[in-house]
Formats: C-alpha cells, structure tokens, sequence
C-alpha cells in the first residue's frame, strides 16, 4: 500500500514587491545598460505579477540589512553573510508552514513521528532539521532527515522518502517542511543565467503530512508510482554553486527546449508503470520553473495552457521558490475544487533531472 498526502500547507514572507519594483532595485544594481534592457525584456513576458522576499531589501535605492551600498557604490555580500540569515529565517518561516499544514490535518505536533526539512538554498550543520524539531517542539522520539542542495525537484526525493518509511510503518505520520530564500543569493552579475535567475526566484516555504493510512472522508492523494529520468544533453545548462560571492545559478534558456524535446517519453513511461492511458489523467501539477518551460510540457503532451492552469497561477502569485513550489501546486489541487482521480506531477532540476509521479486524488 503506498503512501498518502493528507494535507498541504504554505507560507510566504511578509515583504512583497510586485516584478516591476523588484526589477527596479535590481536595475540599480547593474551598470551596463545592456544588462538594464535585458531584464526588461526578461521581465515582459515572465507570467510573474509578485515576488516574496524575507529581507526587505529590495526597494529602489534603498539601504538594506543584508544588500547595501557604500561611497564606491553596491558591493555583493559574501557567502558567510548570506548564510548567517539563512537559518534563523528559514525555520521562522518553515515553522508558519508547518502549523498552517497541521492545522488543516486537525492533528497536533505529538502526532508526528517523522520531519524531513528540504533546501537547497542554506545548508549547514546542525541543520534545518534540527531547528524545526526545536522550534515545533517535536518529540525526541521523532525521526530527524533532511534533502539538501538538490533544486527544484528536492520535493520529489522528500516525497520517496516518506512514502518508503509509510510503507515500511504503515502508522507513521511524516512532515516534510521546504523552505527556500533564493533572494538572499541576488548577485550582481550581468550573465544571462544570473539575470534570468533574477527574474524567476523567490521566497517561501510548504509542508506536507504523509500518511501510511488515508483518514476517514478526508480528500487525499495516493501515490501510484514515482519515476526519475536524467536528459544528458542538458547537463551544463542548469546548475547550483556555492562561490565566496553567494550561491551562483547556472540557468539556460535550452533547459525549456530539452524539456520539451524528451518529457513526452518520460510521461509515457510512467503512464506505462501505471498501466493506464493519457486519457485516464484528470490533470496536472508540473513545476512552474518558468512560463516557457510550461509551454513546452504542454505542447509536448498535447494538452492546453489552461490544463496547467494551477501551475501558471503559482507562478504569477510567487515566482518559482525552487523545490516548495511544487507543493503549492499540489495544495491547490489538493485542497481546490478539482475531480478524483489521476494526475501527474513532474518537477526539473540539475542534471537535468527530470522527478515525476503519479497520485490519484481521491
């Protein structure tokens, strides 16, 4: 019996830019003018209306905690800088989705057998793990993990995870909490990647309750199967380093072509595992890594943009917030007025990995 998804909650930072601002304190930044034009372009058709940030920073001209300027003008902060915040601001922010997914099971934190913390934009040690198990209040009995560095696609290994652990005990009760604070990595370089990066990133944090058992009339989601699937050729075009100026973001346009290029037969497969036809899935939860990589799945399936209709409105509300947006699509499902029954999920990543599953909502 595989696991069940019995509750999803979100989380987003107070402080809110529309793109417009945004991409106005980051023009301020950058002194070629080239580079100015290149966001603009950027920004027009990036389906983004706000971003979320935990440092409010970003307004035009300003002074900031964390990005600042001096008398020769706006320097990068270092790696150790950026880090300093990640972690205080990460459980802050984690914890408010990990209530808010509590809250919508009706269970208490004593109910927790498991907490596995997901980020790919802080890692130390002692880590997000252990600061959420403090900041809950968690029972020491309670089992600690954590999925570290790995992208967008983070949430799909976190998701495995529980589901072996509720397979091998079908009465555990996981909590997986992703937190990501892309903006504390804004860097001031006029390379493509990085202004794209700029565009697309932000804030928040999701949590997920994972079940070996569904509870009784609660609407649910039961994985079938999971599948992983690397596309060599895109290797070099997506990537995530840790420099002495910040966390440096390796993100071509090509990663939306070799998406759209390969997905139909990563679909098939699991559509395959699943033995079930197309015409069996009621929808979609696919990763809004950017509106051109959305396009791309849906042309390379067959289905319309308004099929992915929940993954083009979590990416217009927030922006792409790396592994945890996955989750907020899922709430929407989850939790919005949606049919029962099938529906594939796929997240992207370095690699290029490609993580997808198949869970019926039932």
């Amino acid at each position: 019996m595989n696991s069940f998804i019995t509750s999803i909650g979100t989380a987003v930072p107070e402080y809110q830019y529309s793109l417009e601002s945004f991409i106005a304190w980051a023009e301020s930044t950058h002194q070629l003018p080239v580079s100015k034009r290149k966001l603009q372009f950027l920004a027009k058709d990036a389906g983004i209306d706000t971003k979320h940030t935990v440092v409010d920073d970003f307004s035009y001209n300003g002074e900031g905690s964390l990005y600042q300027w001096n008398s020769e003008g706006y320097t990068d902060p270092l790696t150790t800088k950026r880090l300093e915040n990640f972690l205080p601001l990460a459980t802050k922010l984690g914890v408010k989705a990990a209530e808010d997914c509590l809250k919508s099971r009706g269970i208490e934190t004593s109910d927790i057998t498991h907490v596995i913390a997901v980020s790919c934009t802080g890692i130390q040690a002692p880590g997000l793990e252990i600061a959420l198990h403090k900041a809950l209040a968690l029972s020491n009995q309670v089992e600690r993990m954590a999925v570290n560095f790995l992208g967008c696609y983070a949430a799909f290994h976190a998701f495995k995870m529980a589901d072996y652990i509720c397979r091998a005990n079908p009465s555990s009760k996981v909590l997986i909490v992703s937190v990501e604070l892309c903006s504390l990595h804004f860097r001031n370089d006029d390379t493509n990647d990085n202004l794209l990066s700029t565009i697309l990133f932000s804030d928040g944090a999701a949590a997920a309750i994972v079940e070996g058992k569904k509870p009784h009339k609660r609407t649910s989601f039961q994985w079938r199967t999971f599948h992983s699937a690397l596309i060599r050729e895109g290797e070099s075009d997506m990537g995530w380093h840790i420099g002495n100026g910040g966390f440096e973001m390796t993100l071509s346009s090509r990663v939306s072509q070799h998406i759209g290029n390969h997905i139909r037969t990563v679909y098939q497969e699991l559509l395959d595992k699943c033995a079930i036809n197309a015409t069996d899935v009621k929808g979609y939860a696919i990763h809004p890594g950017g509106k051109n990589i959305l396009r791309a799945f849906a042309d390379a399936i067959g289905c319309g943009e308004h099929d992915l209709h929940p993954s083009f409105d979590v990416m217009r509300r927030y922006g792409n917030m790396s592994s945890a947006t996955i989750m907020f699509v899922l709430k929407d499902i989850l939790h919005g007025d949606y049919p029962d029954g099938h529906y594939y999920s796929a997240a992207f990543g370095p690699g290029l990995t490609v993580e997808s599953g198949m869970f019926v909502r039932s």
